[in-house]
């Protein structure tokens, strides 16, 4: 008999009559039920792994109605501000006994679509998402709420969809940075956004007009871009601003990765930082204390956001019902030396 029809053909009755036990007592201890003693469990379990007996996800889910797995939707995996919610979700998920499938979307609608499917097939107990750069239309996932999978949306958010959410205040983020940069001075701000369809970088981007029209200081249309925050379209932005005839004397752009091709291009372009002009990212990640010079940024809190879209997932499951919960996280300005007043 080979090890993998061996696993096949262990059962709990096995278990059970190895260890002169009921069957019911072995399906409670694998299940974790509260009522059987730990020391119990712990022989149920040895003796489980010593057979080779393995429970199957399919058909526990059609006994308890629960997979014990949440779905994670991020756009970047390789992002530190992405890395860091996985690890606030994996922190608290391990906690309570909860397994995380993480999806890549790649800022891509219709890979972030796929994702959806995947997770609603699995049968996951909950969702929690953070939408790509190109989604406009949210109707994939409204199949999540016709299939009774509560979801948790994080950082960029539909409110169309029904379900908690975990965010900052991004109208403050963008007013935060612009008053900073004004402070010190600059008077000719840029503003490099992501697509303003999304809801988060378009409320960016209202507290960054806020900021200079509160201050009587010009908005020049020519300094306001939206893009997708790649290396080719902040090479576009900075050609066509550092070769007009007004140029900025300071630029916010709207995540951490960007502000450090930013600031790479620039000295290549032979600009001082911040003698010739000022940068603020809106995000932080470690790389902004190590690069030269060090970035100013707006830091949000990417692990306390995976703690909190957690804990209101589990509150959904447990409860049976889902809430339109919103849970704003604090930002913090960080000062460093490419925004210090030259």
């Amino acid at each position: 008999m080979t090890n993998k029809q061996k696993k096949e053909s262990v059962t709990i009755s096995d278990i059970a009559k190895k260890l002169n036990i009921a069957t019911s007592t072995v399906s409670r201890a694998l299940n974790n039920n509260e009522k059987i003693s730990e020391a119990t469990k712990k022989k149920v379990q040895d003796v489980a792994l010593e057979l080779g007996y393995e429970i199957s996800l399919a058909a526990s889910s059609l006994v308890k109605k629960s997979t014990n797995l949440i779905g994670v939707i991020v756009p970047k995996v390789g992002s530190e501000f992405y890395a860091d919610v996985i690890n606030g979700i994996q922190e608290k998920a391990q906690e309570k006994g909860y397994k995380v499938i993480i999806c890549q979307s790649d800022e891509n609608v219709k890979q972030e679509i796929e994702m959806t499917k995947v997770l609603n097939a699995t049968r996951v107990d909950g969702v929690i998402a953070c939408l790509s750069m190109e989604t406009k239309s949210v109707e994939h996932f409204k199949a999540f709420e016709k299939n009774n999978i509560p979801i948790v949306m994080f950082d960029r958010v539909s409110y169309d969809i029904n379900g908690p959410k975990v965010v900052i205040d991004d109208y403050e983020a963008g007013y935060v940075a612009a008053n900073h940069l004004i402070k010190i001075g600059r008077e000719n701000i840029a503003h490099l956004s992501g697509n303003t369809q999304v809801k988060a970088f378009e409320d960016r981007t209202h507290g960054f007009k806020d900021a200079l029209k509160e201050h009587k200081l010009p908005l020049h249309p020519q300094f306001l871009l939206s893009c997708d925050l790649s290396e080719k379209d902040i090479r576009t932005a900075l050609k066509m601003w550092m070769n007009g005839a007004q140029k900025p004397d300071a630029i916010i752009t709207s995540s951490a990765q960007s502000g450090l091709i930013l600031t790479t291009v620039l000295k290549s372009m032979g600009y001082n930082i911040p003698e010739d002009l000022s940068i603020i990212t809106l995000g932080n990640t470690a790389s902004n204390e190590f690069i030269t010079p060090t970035l100013s940024a707006i830091n949000i809190p990417g692990k306390e956001i995976g703690r909190a879209s957690f804990d209101e997932i589990f509150t959904c499951i447990k409860e049976g019902k889902s809430s339109n919960n919103i849970s704003v996280k604090p930002i913090q300005l960080l000062i460093r030396n490419s925004s210090f007043k030259a």
